[in-house]
């Protein structure tokens, strides 16, 4: 009795496209791990760049590199000689010498850089100040302009 004759043998063809079935489905598993892994240690230098990126921004404070408040800033409601020299100094960051600039715009300025004059009427007293600083200069007749004085 012949053994053969009870056991078929498999197809040569079958039998690759069956290992090469195997092997994609092999491949296909350890392409997603690998993924998987890729996107824990991208997800984890995230994680790391925003930790540093706060520490720099604490570190740009510290070196002044950045705008912070100083102490002597931190009351942000201004009177006097400190108006004016927050007013001044504002403005010179944003104009040239001999520029001129509507005290209204001025104001908006001294507002967006955190500050603001105290009184009850915060515009009225910025005004008031900036007139009695001796580095601008009035812009024509009753015009409302102002500019720094070129030294």
């Amino acid at each position: 009795m012949s053994v053969h004759s009870d056991i078929e043998l498999a197809d040569p063809a079958e039998v690759a496209v069956a290992q090469e079935y195997l092997g994609l489905k092999n491949r296909i598993g350890d392409t997603r791990d690998r993924a998987d892994r890729l996107r824990a240690l991208a997800d984890h230098l995230d994680e790391q760049a925003s930790q540093d990126e706060h520490a720099l921004r604490e570190l740009e404070g510290v070196l002044g590199l950045a705008a912070q408040l100083k102490i002597e800033q931190l009351d942000h409601e201004l009177g006097g000689r400190r108006l004016q020299e927050i007013a001044v100094a504002v403005l010179s960051k944003e104009i040239q010498p001999g520029q001129a600039v509507h005290y209204r715009d001025w104001y908006a300025l001294l507002c967006a850089a955190g500050y603001r004059a105290r009184g009850k009427d915060p515009l009225a007293s910025f005004l008031a100040q900036i007139n009695r600083s001796d580095r601008i200069e009035p812009v024509g007749r009753r015009s409302g302009r102002y500019r720094l004085r070129v030294a």
